[in-house]
């Protein structure tokens, strides 16, 4: 009764020692089962369509213009000595032109 009940355990033991070692096979790279081939992927860079117009925003003109003390130019109240930011140019949207076509 002993040896009808060892070998099939036995068989189960080894059956489990095998299957759970032939994971660790060597291989050319980590991660790769041996004979498994590498596929690289290039990717072009993206066309335009013809007669698609691209826009790049163009920052706007700033200046910092100094104001000196005295009364508004209403003449209404004083004023200290201080500093000012005019707009000279407002941001806008205008087409791109790559450098080879300027």
């Amino acid at each position: 009764m002993k040896n009808s009940l060892l070998s099939p355990l036995a068989l189960l033991l080894c059956s489990t020692l095998f299957v759970g070692c032939s994971g660790t096979m060597n291989s050319s790279q980590p991660g790769m089962a041996s004979g498994q081939a590498t596929q690289i992927y290039i990717q072009e860079p993206v066309r335009t369509a013809p007669g698609v117009v691209e826009y790049v925003w163009e920052e706007p003109m700033v200046d910092v213009v100094e104001i000196p003390p005295g009364l508004d130019p209403d003449g209404v109240y004083y004023r200290p000595a201080h500093q000012s930011i005019v707009e000279i140019r407002q941001g806008r949207w205008k087409y791109y032109t790559p450098k080879e076509q300027r």
